[in-house]
């Protein structure tokens, strides 16, 4: 269950920020705070998780590294709903077996493919959590997206 949980977690976390982000005007996406931008940490959300799926899915193709961050704000947006979605479903797969982690250290290393799925969801919690510091300071009403209010509403 716990698995589901976090999975559905990540899904419903990301809808509300995705949400909240939808409705902010263009000079405001880009706005920087304390050196970052929504629209920065967005597209550092959307590449880390294509970064999940570039190496989960041993892919050769590095060009999508540079479409991320030509895309305009809804295509950017959709695109990490897309992603948030797919690592949701591979997190509530409990996948088995080892994945090497070569983009780390020079010293390649493996680890159990539900870690490695773990450390993007970890990752973009983080990051999520930036962005709500950000959004904050340009003075918009943060939604709740306590582990424990998911809970609630999920029950």
């Amino acid at each position: 269950m716990v698995f589901k949980n976090l999975a559905d977690y990540h899904l419903w976390t990301g809808w509300k920020m995705r949400e909240l982000l939808h409705d902010i005007d263009p000079d405001t996406f880009v706005k920087e705070i304390g050196g970052r931008s929504p629209k920065g940490l967005v597209q550092h959300i959307v590449l880390a998780l294509e970064t999940c799926f570039f190496f989960a899915e041993q892919s050769k193709d590095e060009s999508v590294f540079d479409r991320v961050k030509r895309l305009p704000k809804q295509e950017l947006l959709k695109r990490w709903e897309v992603l948030d979605t797919r690592l949701s479903r591979a997190i509530e797969e409990i996948p088995q077996g080892k994945i090497p982690v070569t983009h780390i250290s020079e010293e390649p290393f493996e680890i159990d493919v539900v870690d490695f799925f773990l450390q993007y969801l970890l990752h973009t919690t983080h990051h999520r959590g930036q962005l709500v510091l950000v959004l904050s300071n340009l003075g918009y009403d943060i939604p709740g997206t306590d582990y424990l209010m998911f809970l609630g509403d999920n029950n």
